[in-house]
């Protein structure tokens, strides 16, 4: 072969892998600076039962702690605007409090993703699901975190994490990118306050003000982590700090813009819904308050669509105005732990000395960043048209295009879990709009049968004129009626709850899982000069469901309508017919999805010398009913939604054969509170939870 011949086929050989190598090389430049926003799982299929077993059961036996979880956001949304383009969007919020809690002695602001969201999405167009997480390294870098003991021992727990839920989808996860954050991530602010008599009270009177503030403003109290109260030992880990939690903030309208309907950007679900933490130093009479701007959600997910932008730089306006309305001033983004201060104990100076000098290089920088004071939020039109520039400034830091869909793997799992808590503004058809809702036209059905059915409807309490404990007890013993606690409700001992029961009322409970009929209540009212009896005839059709015996419901409300004249019926009425298979609405939960708190062959040695535990009634097979005190927050809600409505309480559990149930607090608030509008319920967003915790308590 001549020399010409041999350089020509060299020639021809060489030049595809020169171009590949080319190629390659552009490529790495392009990629370069691209970084790694969230780990995503994705799968053929439906993937919701996997799902919820993996953040409900399987992510406790690695240490974390499932917070506030919203389950099927996408049902609220079809609820409440006639459509969505979801087939399943829920957020699930978690925390893993034995690694945060030292962590917030070296830098607070880590709360700012304590908890953080695991987000499943899939859109009825499509036959993928899609699960996934922001990676650490995100999370720490819009904090403003460099100390590296706090990125290290943050970023640890994402390895078993990780593991876990590879394991338990059974699927490799893959990454999206992003390539820039915006320059102004985090929103800052400090509350000065004079140093009060009573922390706690201030804390109280404090945390509902700030709430109220923001449901004022649409938004919702998605969830509450209490810092202080997360471990057995938290308390002591956190001796520098009076209060130190985490809200959960979302707002209806605006996710379901951004998340649903034409063009969704339901990923966007990672960084939902916000974390926004506030602590308080001992000896500092200043709350510290620190959230995550909405900036960083579109400038990394490439969010150009103009109604959405406008949305986005609404709320990084409107939520510093609310906490500027409120007294707070803006502050930047450094760890407070680090500035100059006599109040700074020496334990803290020690455990920090070796992290100063590098600190203070980051807070000198971060210090001198403008801070944006907040702007009178113009209409959203105004917003629109003036979007623009946002979207200039938007597109010099957005550099990101989202993966294809990678190969999936077949998920066989059927959906068989309970539809959470809908929170939207429909009312239920089955029940009479209450007194104190302005926006509805009531009618009052007056019944001279009180207690009884009355054109359908029947009411849940009897409500009379205040008489005193003492008087409430010889009534009702004088009526036959065993007296079997009575325990105040409120903090000032004005709300008492009377709890009594009969042999006729145990022998109904005795029935299985028929337990909770087995005591009823009567709430003296001192403030509102008033007495609230527990309706037999209401909670017996409801609570004893097919096994119901009317006759027998008839009879103890007889006796009370005689051993208390001059009762009257309710407002808060509901179809008779109805109460057997009652739901709030669809998707609520019904009687019978009760929930287990506890399981074991000595629940009952358990709750030796609880001092939460008020009562407990033993039935006539075998189980056992206990009554509880809430926790004090927990038990604020009857602030919000009403007090004479609180015969619900003291809390029930029923125990038998070794496992402990409640009836879900998502149905318990609703049959109680007949007339709450779902508006109402979003103003309590986070107490079905915290009931389930309060319970889950009382047996550790």
């Amino acid at each position: 072969m001549s020399y010409i011949i041999k350089k020509i086929i060299l020639t021809f050989t060489i030049f595809p892998v020169f171009l590949l190598a080319t190629a390659l090389k552009e490529k790495a430049s392009e990629t370069s600076n691209m970084h790694s926003l969230a780990t995503y799982y994705t799968l053929v299929g439906d993937l919701e039962k996997k799902y919820n077993t993996l953040m409900e059961e399987k992510l406790k036996t690695i240490g974390f702690n499932l917070t506030d979880p919203h389950k099927r956001v996408n049902d609220q949304y079809e609820t409440k605007w006639g459509s969505t383009v979801l087939d399943v969007l829920s957020f699930m919020p978690i925390v893993k409090d034995s690694t945060i809690l030292p962590l917030l002695n070296i830098d607070p602001r880590i709360a700012g993703f304590a908890p953080f969201n695991i987000v499943i999405h899939k859109k009825l167009d499509e036959n993928v699901s899609y699960v996934g997480h922001l990676v650490p390294e995100v999370m720490l870098n819009i904090l403003g975190i460099e100390n590296q003991e706090v990125r290290s021992k943050f970023t640890e727990i994402f390895t078993e994490l990780d593991t876990t839920i590879t394991k338990e989808l059974g699927v490799t996860p893959t990454t999206i990118p992003y390539k820039k954050l915006p320059k102004k991530r985090m929103i800052n602010f400090e509350y000065n306050f004079e140093e009060p008599e009573d922390i706690d009270e201030f804390i109280d009177e404090f945390q509902n003000k700030i709430e109220l503030a923001f449901i004022d403003k649409g938004y919702l109290i998605a969830g509450f982590h209490n810092f202080m109260e997360a471990t057995d030992d938290a308390e002591t880990i956190l001796e520098e700090y009076d209060a130190f939690w985490t809200y959960s903030l979302c707002h209806l309208e605006f996710s379901y813009n951004v998340f649903d309907n034409k063009g969704a950007r339901p990923e966007a679900g990672l960084f939902a819904p916000c974390t926004m933490y506030m602590y308080i130093r001992k000896g500092t009479n200043k709350v510290v308050i620190g959230m995550f701007r909405l900036h960083n959600w579109s400038d990394t997910l490439k969010i150009e669509d103009e109604k959405r932008l406008s949305l986005i730089e609404q709320l990084d306006i409107e939520i510093p105005e609310i906490l500027t309305a409120y007294g707070m001033k803006a502050t930047p983004n450094i760890n407070p732990l680090l500035e100059k201060s006599n109040k700074v104990t020496k334990k803290l100076q020690e455990n920090n000395f070796n992290k100063i000098n590098k600190d203070k290089t980051f807070a000198k920088k971060s210090t001198q960043e403008a801070i944006v004071k907040p702007k009178k939020i113009p209409k959203q039109e105004t917003l629109i048209q003036k979007n623009t520039q946002y979207i200039n400034i938007d597109k010099e830091t957005v550099e990101v295009t989202l993966p294809k869909v990678p190969k999936a793997i077949p998920a066989n799992a059927t959906y068989t879990e309970d539809r959470s808590i809908k929170f939207s503004k429909r009312i239920p058809p089955n029940y009479v709009p209450h007194s104190f809702d302005k926006a509805q036209k009531q009618k009052v059905y007056t019944n001279t049968r009180i207690g009884e059915v009355n054109k359908g409807k029947i009411s849940a309490y009897l409500r009379g004129k205040e008489i005193s404990v003492k008087s409430v007890k010889e009534k009702l013993t004088a009526a036959g009626f065993e007296i079997i606690t009575d325990v105040p409700i409120t903090k000032k001992g004005d709300l008492v709850s009377v709890v009594f029961s009969n042999k006729a009322m145990i022998s109904m409970a005795s029935k299985p899982n028929r337990g909770f009929i087995a005591s009823l209540r009567v709430i003296i009212d001192t403030k509102e000069k008033s007495i609230s009896i527990t309706n037999p005839l209401y909670l017996s059709k409801s609570f004893m469901q097919n096994d119901f015996d009317e006759k027998v419901a008839k009879e103890i409300l007889a006796k009370l309508i005689i051993a208390f004249p001059n009762l009257t019926n309710s407002k808060d009425m509901l179809k008779y017919r109805l109460l057997s298979k009652y739901q709030f609405m669809k998707g609520m939960p019904h009687y019978e999805n009760m929930i287990e708190v506890a399981s074991g062959d000595n629940l009952l040695e358990k709750l030796k010398d609880n001092k939460n535990v008020v009562f407990i009634q033993t039935l006539e097979n075998s189980a056992t009913l206990i009554g509880i005190k809430l926790s004090k927050r927990t038990t604020k809600f009857i602030k919000r939604i009403g007090r004479n409505n609180a015969g619900m309480l003291p809390y029930p559990i029923l125990i038998k054969d070794g496992k402990a149930k409640i009836l879900d607090p998502k149905y318990y608030i609703s049959i109680m509170y007949p007339m709450l509008t779902m508006s109402e319920f979003m103003t309590i967003a986070t107490v079905p939870d915290a009931m389930k915790k309060d319970c889950e308590k009382i047996f550790k």
